[in-house]
């Protein structure tokens, strides 16, 4: 087959983390350095190389936002394969999800964080992605614990459960609904209200520590 009929595989990584003091799920992006698109914003992305591992892939591709941490929950949303997505020819795009709690190392120089339902246009078809990539994660928050405890951090409020949820769907939440998914959940615990000047505190939940569970 001649070369110029070859798809190019790339992985693109949809990377978010929760800030809980401004109640926001920000996605990173970053300028590109070359062309095409040069100067435009974009998802993280790597070519794969020969018998790389796209978790590999994804842990070099968050190198051009500054992370080097390895993502506490990591997984994939699928496979773009659009032919026209990339000017330079035929290419497939498998995007992958990264759910970080918010760290001061993951506001680095390369890194630009904006709330996830507030996007602007992105490079290729990354903004696809990026929209693909809520409807997956909205569906697997409150179910995949790996996922749901990598964005929620050690703990939460009930506000801040809304928010996320509001933030990944596009729509608010019935709050009865939500109050009963966050009780079925292993490894959830309500612990009491969590201080606030308001009249109405919000419940607070926490993660038990996985250490201290019984072998």
């Amino acid at each position: 087959m001649p070369d110029d009929l070859l798809s190019v595989v790339s992985v693109d990584v949809v990377a978010l983390h929760y800030d809980a003091g401004r109640r926001q799920v920000f996605l990173g992006t970053h300028d590109r350095t070359t062309e095409p698109f040069l100067g435009q914003r974009a998802l993280p992305g790597v070519v794969v190389h020969s018998g790389e591992r796209l978790r590999d892939a994804a842990q070099r591709a968050l190198g051009k936002l500054g992370i080097t941490a390895t993502p506490p929950a990591l997984g994939q949303v699928r496979t773009f394969d659009e032919p026209s997505r990339d000017p330079r020819g035929p290419s497939l795009a498998i995007a992958m999800w990264a759910a970080f709690p918010d760290a001061p190392a993951l506001h680095t120089p390369e890194a630009l964080w904006e709330p996830v339902d507030a996007v602007g246009p992105l490079a290729f078809d990354h903004s696809v992605i990026v929209a693909e990539a809520r409807d997956v994660l909205s569906d697997r928050l409150w179910r995949d614990v790996e996922f749901t405890r990598a964005l929620t951090g050690p703990e939460f409020t009930a506000t801040d459960a809304v928010a996320i949820t509001r933030q990944l769907s596009g729509h608010p939440p019935h709050r009865a609904n939500l109050n009963r998914d966050l009780a079925r959940i292993s490894g959830l615990t309500q612990t009491g209200d969590a201080p606030t000047s308001g009249a109405r505190p919000p419940k607070l939940w926490r993660w038990e520590d996985p250490t201290d569970q019984p072998a």
